[in-house]
């Protein structure tokens, strides 16, 4: 994975320095195809992540919690619930704590 400083350079040089991709991927050390690739691109691929992660202290109240944004989609702005909500009504129906 190429870092973003890379992909500045690639860009800066192909673009504001008339540089050729052959001579880009000669200079900075990089493949041909890796700097074609770089260049179709509109900006730099954010991090990717490959399996989701486990949600060790609500994954038992994911459920509760999206059915309550559920019914919530249907109220005002003003009485859906928040964050602090959410936490409340867990802590009093569930007994959570952190």
């Amino acid at each position: 994975m190429l870092a973003v400083e890379s992909y500045e350079l690639i860009r800066r040089g192909y673009h504001l320095e008339g540089k050729s991709a052959r001579k880009l991927a000669i200079d900075l050390g990089h493949s041909r195809k890796t700097v074609k690739k770089v260049l179709s691109l509109e900006s730099p691929p954010g991090y990717r992540l490959f399996k989701p992660r486990e949600h060790r202290v609500l994954g038992p109240f994911i459920q509760a919690i999206e059915t309550w944004l559920r019914e919530d989609e249907g109220r005002p702005r003003k009485q859906r619930h928040t964050a602090q909500k959410v936490f409340e009504r867990l802590r009093d129906e569930f007994g959570f704590c952190v």
